[in-house]
C-alpha cells in the first residue's frame, strides 16, 4: 500500500492513456470564469493592480512551459457577456457553455479545441504560480495517471490549485457523473469514483500547517490579493509563490486581512443541495446471535465499555466486527462501513496496514515472548527517545492504564509524596477511577489521594496545592482534548507544578503520534517530566510506554513495574514499523489535512441545514468530536443517537468522534460528508418537528460515566 493518496486503478480497467506518449499530447489550460458569485459578484474582472483579475490568471498561464493553449470557459448567460468582451479585447480564446453544468462546459470546450489533456484553473486564483502549474503538468506528462493535482492534501496555499486530466477521463466523467456537485465542480467524480488513476503532487516544503488563503471568494480575499500585488510591485508581472511567502514573512499582518475563512466552503455548501444518500439493505442476524451468546458469558457483552451495546443504537448498529482493511471494517454479517472510531484511536495507519502486518508476520515466525529481553526493546526505546521531546529513557506496558499508573508510582517514589492532581481521563486503575462515578470497589483511602482540577482553570490547580501543601507528588493531565488550551495555560501548569516541588506528567495515550509525531508536547511546545504513550504507537497492537527524564525514569529500578508480556515482540515490531512509517510518510500532516476537511465540511453542512446550534464538530483536526445539544444547551444523547442511526444505515460507523487515520483519503471524506448531509437533513426535520426520540429504531446511547 502506498498510502491513501497513491495511484489507484479500478480493477480490470484502464480508461485512458495519460502523460507522455509516442506523440506529444496537446494540453489546453481551460480557465473557469463567470460573473456570478454569491459573495463577490463580478470578481473575475475585479481590478487588481490596474488589470482585471482574469488577465492576471491568463498571463500567468501563458508563462507556463508545457502548455499548448489557454482559453476561458464561461457560460451562455447574458450576465457573462463581459467575460467574453474581455477575451475579445485581450485576444483570449473564449468558449461559452452551460451555466450550472460546468463539467459539460469543460468537456465541450476541450472537444472544440481538440485537447488530449486539460489543465483546469479557476478564474479566482490570480496568484497561481506558473512554476507550480508546470510541475503538475510535468508529472502528468511523465505518464501513468489519468488525473494529477496538488489539492488532495493542502500542502500548497489555497489559490495555487492545479488539476490536470486526460480528455478520456473528462469524457468518462462527463458520461457517468450524475450528482449536482460532480457536474458543478467538474472533478469530484475523477477524484473519488475509483475509476481513474489519481496522483497528488505535494509541495517540496509542506505548507499544510499554515493558513494560506490566496483564492478570491470574499471581499476580504480581494483586499488581500491587492495588498500582495502592491507589496510585490517591483517583482514583475509573474512573481511566484516564494515571493508571496517572503512577503508574508516580512509582513505577517497581511494574512489577517482574510483570516478565518473556511477552505472549499462552496463545495461543502453544494453537498447540502445534493439528493439524500439512501439507506443500505443490511442484515444484522449474525450480530444479534453473537450478542446473545455474549450476554451469557461476558459481563456487559464487551471487554471495553466504549465498544459495548450501550454506545450504539441497538437494532441498527452491528454488535460485532469481523475484519478491517484500511479505514473500512466489515461486521459479522458482511456489511461494510467507513470506520472513524478506529478501535478508539489505536489504528492510526489503517487496519491491516501492510508495513505493520508484514513486520508482525516476520516476527511471529521468530518468536513472540522470550526468557530474556529482545533487541526490539532497545531499538524501539531508542526510536522513542529520538521522537518524543521529554523521552530520555523508556519502560513498556500493554495499555494506557499501565503507563499512567507506572508514571504515578514513579512520581510518588521520586518525590516521597502521595497526592496526585489529575485532569482528564487516565484509565481504569484504582488511583484514578475512584474520582469518577465508576468508583465501586475503590477504598475511600485511595480515593482521597487523587484530586481532580479543571482544564484551562489554573486557579483550580492552585487550590489543590493549597489544600495539600507539600503533599502533591505529580500533576497528571491530558495536555489537550477537544478544548483548545488557553494561551499560556500549560506553561503556567508546568511552572506552578515545579514551583511546588511536584512532577508534571502528560497523559499522551490519545494525543501521542497524532497531533505531532512527538505528541502534543511537541505540537504545543511544552515539555513535561514524564509522558504516557499508547494507542497509536503500534497501530492497534497492545503496547504502551512511560517515557521521561532519566533521573525520574531510574526510579523504575526501584519500584515494581514488571509484566510477563512487557517485552512481547510482536507489538514491539509493530510499533517500530508503525512509527517509522509515520515518520517517513509524513502521516501526521495527512491526519491534519483530512481531519480539517471533515471538520469544515461537517460544520458547513450543519449551518446549511440550520442546526449549527444543535451540533458542531470540535477539536483539533486529527481527532475531532461531534457534539449534540438540546435547544437549552445541554448534551443531547437522543440527537446523537438519531444521527448515529442514520449514518450506520448508510455505511459510516459513527460513535461520536473522528480518529482520522492515514487510510482516510479524499474519497472517504467526501463519501462521509454525503452521508452526514443526509443524516443532518433527517436531524433538522426531527428537531423542527420535536420528535427525534420517536424516530429512533432502538434505545438511545448511554454515557459510559453516569451522572453523579
Amino acid at each position: 500500500m502506498g498510502g491513501p493518496l497513491a495511484d489507484h486503478r479500478h480493477p480490470g480497467q484502464a480508461l485512458s492513456i495519460s502523460g507522455a506518449e509516442e506523440e506529444r499530447q496537446m494540453l489546453a489550460a481551460i480557465v473557469q470564469a463567470r460573473m456570478g458569485s454569491t459573495r463577490l459578484p463580478g470578481k473575475v474582472l475585479a481590478d487588481i493592480g490596474g488589470e482585471p483579475m482574469l488577465w492576471h490568471v491568463v498571463k500567468r498561464l501563458r508563462a507556463v512551459t508545457g502548455l499548448d493553449k489557454v482559453l476561458v470557459a464561461t457560460s451562455c448567460d447574458p450576465a457573462d457577456d463581459p467575460v467574453q468582451g474581455f477575451c475579445v479585447l485581450r485576444g483570449v480564446e473564449c468558449f461559452r457553455g452551460s451555466e450550472n453544468d460546468v463539467l459539460d462546459r469543460y468537456y465541450r470546450a476541450a472537444l472544440l479545441v481538440g485537447a488530449d489533456g486539460v489543465v483546469r484553473i479557476t478564474g479566482d486564483c490570480p496568484l497561481i504560480d506558473p512554476q507550480v502549474v508546470a510541475r503538475v503538468v510535468e508529472v502528468y506528462r511523465c505518464g501513468g495517471h489519468d488525473y494529477v493535482t496538488n489539492t488532495l492534501r493542502y500542502t500548497y496555499p489555497d489559490g495555487v490549485d492545479v488539476e490536470v486530466f486526460s480528455f478520456a477521463a473528462l469524457e468518462t466523467a462527463w458520461r457517468e457523473a450524475v450528482l449536482p456537485t460532480e457536474r458543478e465542480h467538474v472533478t469530484p467524480y475523477m477524484r473519488s469514483s475509483g475509476r481513474f488513476r489519481v496522483h497528488n503532487v505535494q509541495c517540496p516544503v509542506d505548507l499544510s500547517g499554515r493558513y494560506l488563503r490566496w483564492t478570491v471568494d470574499e471581499p476580504s480575499d480581494l483586499a488581500f490579493v491587492r495588498a500582495v500585488h502592491e507589496g510585490l510591485n517591483g517583482k514583475g508581472e509573474c512573481f511566484g509563490m516564494e515571493d508571496v511567502l517572503d512577503l508574508l514573512e516580512s509582513a505577517p499582518e497581511l494574512q489577517e486581512i482574510n483570516g478565518g475563512i473556511v477552505c472549499n466552503e462552496g463545495f461543502y455548501k453544494s453537498l447540502a443541495g445534493e439528493p439524500p444518500v439512501p439507506a443500505r439493505a443490511r442484515s444484522l442476524e449474525k450480530s444479534r446471535a453473537w450478542k446473545e451468546r455474549a450476554r451469557r458469558v461476558v459481563p456487559s457483552m464487551t471487554q471495553t465499555f466504549s465498544k459495548g451495546p450501550t454506545q450504539f443504537v441497538q437494532g441498527v448498529a452491528p454488535a460485532f466486527l469481523e475484519r478491517g482493511m484500511g479505514c473500512r471494517v466489515w461486521d459479522v454479517d458482511g456489511n461494510e462501513y467507513i470506520d472513524y472510531a478506529m478501535a478508539l484511536g489505536p489504528v492510526i495507519l489503517g487496519h491491516d496496514y501492510p508495513a505493520v502486518s508484514e513486520a508482525v508476520v516476520r516476527q511471529v515466525r521468530k518468536g513472540t515472548c522470550f526468557t530474556l529481553p529482545h533487541p526490539l526493546e532497545v531499538e524501539l526505546s531508542e526510536l522513542l527517545v529520538e521522537t518524543v521531546p521529554c523521552a530520555e529513557m523508556v519502560r513498556f506496558g500493554k495499555n494506557g492504564s499501565d503507563a499512567t499508573s507506572g508514571a504515578v508510582r514513579a512520581a510518588r517514589a521520586y518525590t516521597s509524596r502521595d497526592v496526585i492532581a489529575c485532569c482528564g481521563y487516565h484509565g481504569w486503575q484504582d488511583w484514578y477511577i475512584g474520582t469518577t462515578t465508576r468508583d465501586k470497589g475503590i477504598p475511600g483511602a485511595v480515593k482521597e489521594l487523587t484530586v481532580p482540577f479543571r482544564y484551562n482553570d489554573i486557579k483550580s490547580l492552585e487550590r489543590v496545592f493549597a489544600q495539600h501543601p507539600g503533599q502533591v507528588a505529580a500533576v497528571i493531565m491530558e495536555p489537550v482534548g477537544v478544548v483548545v488550551p488557553e494561551e499560556g495555560f500549560l506553561e503556567r501548569v508546568r511552572e506552578l507544578t515545579h514551583a511546588q516541588g511536584a512532577l508534571l506528567i502528560f497523559d499522551e495515550v490519545v494525543t501521542g503520534f497524532r497531533m505531532a509525531l512527538g505528541g502534543a508536547q511537541q505540537y504545543l511546545h511544552v515539555t513535561p517530566d514524564l509522558a504516557c504513550l499508547g494507542k497509536a504507537m503500534a497501530n492497534g497492537y497492545p503496547l504502551a510506554a512511560v517515557v521521561g527524564r532519566r533521573d525520574i525514569m531510574e526510579m523504575f529500578d526501584e519500584i515494581f513495574f514488571s509484566f510477563t508480556f512487557g517485552g512481547e515482540a510482536l507489538s514491539l515490531a509493530a510499533a517500530l514499523a508503525a512509527i517509522t512509517e509515520m515518520r517517513d510518510k509524513k502521516v501526521v500532516a495527512h491526519l491534519w489535512d483530512q481531519g480539517q476537511r471533515l471538520k469544515d465540511g461537517y460544520n458547513v453542512l450543519a449551518r446549511e441545514w440550520g442546526i449549527a446550534a444543535h451540533t458542531e464538530c470540535v477539536g483539533f483536526a486529527p481527532r475531532t468530536v461531534a457534539s449534540f445539544r438540546e435547544k437549552e444547551g445541554g448534551e443531547s444523547l437522543v440527537l446523537k443517537s438519531l444521527f448515529q442511526q442514520e449514518c450506520l444505515k448508510r455505511g459510516v460507523l459513527f460513535s461520536g468522534g473522528h480518529n482520522i487515520s492515514y487510510s482516510h483519503g479524499p474519497c472517504e471524506i467526501e463519501t462521509t460528508l454525503r452521508v452526514y448531509r443526509t443524516a443532518m437533513e433527517i436531524l433538522a426535520d426531527a428537531i423542527g418537528a420535536g420528535d427525534a426520540a420517536s424516530r429512533l429504531e432502538g434505545p438511545a446511547v448511554q454515557p459510559v460515566f453516569r451522572a453523579a
